[in-house]
């Protein structure tokens, strides 16, 4: 996979898995990946994830398979 195809989020952040009508709330994006790998196959393909944060984006299941943990920024006051 290319850096190209890759999604970087931040997985710290909550999200909700939704399949079909139901919602699932999590702690984390993270969280909500893991929850939608245990999905079965059917429900998986149409399934998304909504950032619970300020401007989130949702992912669709095409997109949650390129996600990816974004780098940590370089806190300015630290770097040497």
């Amino acid at each position: 996979m290319s850096e190209a195809e890759k999604i970087y989020v931040d997985v710290s952040q909550p999200a909700t898995l939704r399949y079909g009508t139901k919602l699932i709330d999590c702690p984390t994006v993270g969280e909500a990946v893991l929850a939608f790998d245990r999905l079965p196959e059917g429900d998986r393909e149409q399934a998304t994830i909504k950032v619970n944060a300020p401007g989130g984006a949702t992912y669709t299941a095409e997109e949650i398979d390129r996600l990816h943990v974004a780098p940590k920024k370089k806190d300015a006051r630290t770097a040497r």
